[in-house]
């Protein structure tokens, strides 16, 4: 054999004791717990459906995955320990709608969005309810347009902050429908919806599960739905699409995502139990008892819709102004 001959044989030997290490080395995947960050407090939807996440795919798992709550500076904390992790599968990101956003709204971030995460699986995603308190004088969603636009600057929305989809599945709105409205940020939801309820601010939007009491007993009225089609929930609620709108379309989503370059074999293990947990239909009960549609989709849908949300995010944030406080 000669010089060259034995260089190539070397370097193909290499080549396949590398891969033959590679695939022993996460062929036992996972071999210990698994963190999933959730980086919002516990109790809110995010945190409850990431707590049914982790109990389900451990037993798929043969291993715990335990959540681990960090939030602090709209999900930057939480998202920025994921980014900075090890690539080995072992810390995951429950990543949601503030995620997309925060591509935009904040001028620097210690992380890039598209970057420094690998999508993992598409999990859930809801629609936002329109609400109006009761006393209000519209009770449709066409008598609000007509109403607002005689009375501009005078309607007043709520939110849970500067930057949260409420806010700015709000702003988009206005900008689509053409309305001149003001917007009161509060320092959470609670406090945004109490005020609605007292009719201190007129209409807000947000996840309907958050407000299902308030509307059966009268003192809100759900005027629309935001997504693309009704709500299940909510069949005889039209969409802002229907009423003449057909631009607009506001979702808040769920999906797991690692750090970058994770190993494909693992990225394929979390995807096919992520995948069968949400095709079990005791979990899409879980889910839609808590009015939320189970997606189910895979790696590179996730991928998708996280690129399509950061574009949407972007024009909303520059034609509405909004910036960051």
């Amino acid at each position: 054999m000669n010089k060259h001959l034995r260089q190539f044989a070397g370097a193909a030997l290499a080549t396949v004791c590398t891969a033959l290490i590679c695939t022993t080395a996460y062929a036992a995947y996972p071999d210990r717990p698994i963190t999933l960050i959730v980086p919002f407090p516990p109790g809110g939807s995010t945190d409850v459906v990431s707590r049914i996440i982790a109990n389900k795919a451990g037993a798929l798992l043969g291993q715990k995955m335990i959540v681990e709550n960090r939030p602090g500076a709209g999900t930057v904390i939480g998202s920025n320990l994921v980014a900075k992790a090890a690539a080995d599968g072992y810390t995951l990101l429950m990543g949601n709608t503030s995620f997309t956003v925060n591509a935009s709204l904040l001028k620097t971030l210690p992380y890039d969005t598209v970057k420094d995460f690998t999508p993992i699986a598409f999990i859930a995603s809801h629609p936002g309810a329109f609400l109006a308190q009761a006393q209000k004088p519209y009770k449709t969603f066409k008598e609000f347009v007509v109403y607002t636009k005689a009375h501009p600057d005078v309607v007043v929305y709520s939110s849970a902050g500067i930057g949260s989809w409420p806010h700015l599945s709000m702003a988009m709105l206005a900008n689509t429908v053409g309305l001149n409205m003001l917007h009161v940020p509060y320092q959470g939801t609670g406090p945004a919806k109490a005020d609605l309820i007292a009719g201190r601010v007129d209409v807000k939007i947000e996840g309907y599960v958050t407000s299902k009491d308030m509307v059966q007993d009268g003192r809100l009225n759900v005027l629309a739905v935001t997504g693309a089609k009704r709500a299940a929930y909510l069949p005889d609620v039209p969409t802002v699409a229907e009423l003449g709108y057909p631009e607009y379309e506001s979702t808040y989503w769920l999906g797991i995502l690692g750090p970058a370059a994770m190993p494909a074999e693992v990225v394929a293990t979390l995807e096919k139990v992520l995948l069968e947990i949400c095709a079990d239909p005791a979990f899409v009960k879980e889910l839609t008892d808590r009015d939320i549609d189970v997606q189910g989709l895979p790696a590179k849908d996730l991928k998708v819709e996280i690129d399509k949300q950061i574009a949407k995010w972007k024009t909303v944030i520059a034609q509405g102004k909004v910036e960051a406080q």
